[in-house]
């Protein structure tokens, strides 16, 4: 059995509205423990990128954040993707399945959405408190999720027929969430750039929108896989290509 690491503190909460707000409104009184891991077993409050809504009920998902350090900020544009291997990883683990990475941290089943990543982070003068949210749909049913998620979203209980437990769960995402962490923090962000694009092989040389969200433009173009400093690479008209760090492939 996989047990939690030592050096983790863990706060388990019977709900909360999010267990990235819970770091953020706690982190005064938590920045001496750190790193710290807050699993919930509902959300009233749940959010995934761009503000929008993550289906939170109770028993159905695994609701998780880490705080921890980070050092400089040279390090903050592989975190998204760590994260996401790492939940790639673990899903693969537990089994035995195929999970694939669309860029920069979001975690498919044949093309539909089973895992999240939601990074906040508090910049101080010396160091960088950074908050990972994961959030796993775990044990819904068609029944659970919203109209408009439908054809978009499934859980590890559509995919293998088994029920799962956040808080058996939890543990094996520790162990190998801190081991892409590991890597960041020492500065092997090439193996983390080759996972990644070993992980979103499907998409490769397909053709995508991308919403970039500085701009909010939509581009259209042909996905070239991710590039050495973490950004998308957009193949376009001519042979030419650009390269993008905040966005979404549509």
């Amino acid at each position: 059995m996989v047990e939690y690491p030592r050096f983790l503190k863990v706060i388990t909460l019977e709900q909360c509205d999010s267990t990235n707000n819970y770091l953020k409104n706690h982190y005064e009184e938590l920045k001496n423990d750190l790193p710290v891991l807050v699993t919930s077993g509902l959300q009233t409050g749940g959010r995934g990128r761009g503000g929008r809504k993550w289906v939170s009920p109770g028993g159905k998902g695994l609701y998780s954040s880490f705080g921890f350090l980070l050092a400089g900020r040279q390090n903050l544009r592989f975190l998204p993707l760590a994260a996401g291997i790492g939940v790639i990883e673990m899903l693969r683990e537990i089994t035995a399945d195929e999970f694939v990475l669309k860029w920069p941290n979001d975690v498919l089943y044949r093309e539909k959405k089973i895992a999240g990543v939601l990074i906040e982070n508090i910049i101080t003068e010396r160091e960088i408190f950074c908050i990972t949210g994961i959030g796993i749909n775990l044990n819904h049913t068609l029944d659970d999720f919203p109209g408009e998620l439908l054809e978009k979203a499934i859980s590890l209980r559509m995919v293998t027929g088994m029920t799962y437990e956040a808080g058996e769960i939890n543990p094996f995402l520790c162990k190998i969430f801190f081991h892409w962490l590991e890597k960041l923090k020492n500065n092997e962000e090439a193996e983390i750039i080759t996972a990644a694009n070993r992980c979103s092989e499907f998409l490769m040389y397909r053709n995508i929108s991308f919403h970039e969200s500085s701009s909010g433009i939509i581009m259209e173009g042909v996905f070239k896989g991710i590039n050495h400093d973490g950004g998308l690479i957009l193949g376009r008209e001519g042979g030419r290509h650009t390269i993008h760090y905040s966005g979404e492939i549509e």
